[in-house]
């Protein structure tokens, strides 16, 4: 059916596909954990470098806010006016 070479050869190619998918593995774990690094870092200068800016400087909407209370002085129409008109 199968030569012995050609057993051989299959053999052969198999542990090579492995080692390559093993190598590829730990290429791409080494490649996320540098990307996942470099993010971290490039994330907390950002923030260190804006911790200290007030919500104005940082591009919100640059409104004012004045706290305090208010009082609605329009005057409210009289019941003896209101029975006048009908």
């Amino acid at each position: 059916m199968f030569s012995r070479m050609g057993i051989v050869q299959r053999i052969f190619a198999v542990l090579i596909g492995l080692l390559f998918l093993a190598g590829v593995v730990v290429f791409a774990s080494l490649a996320l954990g540098v990307l996942l690094a470099v993010g971290l870092v490039a994330w907390g200068w950002i923030w260190w470098r804006t911790r200290g800016t007030l919500p104005r400087e940082r591009g919100s909407d640059g409104g004012v806010v004045v706290e305090g209370e208010y009082r609605d002085v329009t005057p409210a129409p009289r019941l003896e006016e209101d029975n006048g008109r009908r």
